[in-house]
C-alpha cells in the first residue's frame, strides 16, 4: 500500500466518521447522505485502484511516436 492509498482510507474513515455524526433521527436532515455519497464514490475508486493498478502501470509518454514504437514492437 502507497502513500496515495493510506491518505485514501484516512480520509474515508474521516468521511465515515461525518456521515455517522451528521445523522439525527429527529432532525430529518439528509446532510448525511451527502458524506456517504463522497464516501461510497471514493470507496470504488480505491476499489478500482487496489484491483487494477500498481506503480508500473501507468506510463507517461507525450511523445505519439514513441508510442507507436512501443506498441508495434509489441505487436510484431
Amino acid at each position: 500500500m502507497n502513500l496515495r492509498q493510506k491518505l485514501q482510507v484516512v480520509i474515508m474513515l474521516l468521511l465515515t466518521l461525518f456521515a455517522f455524526a451528521t445523522y439525527h433521527e429527529g432532525t430529518g436532515s439528509t446532510a448525511w447522505l451527502q458524506w456517504l455519497a463522497v464516501l461510497s464514490i471514493m470507496a470504488f475508486v480505491y476499489i478500482f485502484d487496489v484491483a487494477f493498478t500498481d506503480e508500473h502501470s501507468f506510463i507517461f509518454d507525450p511523445d505519439a511516436d514513441n508510442w507507436r514504437r512501443k506498441v508495434e514492437a509489441l505487436s510484431s
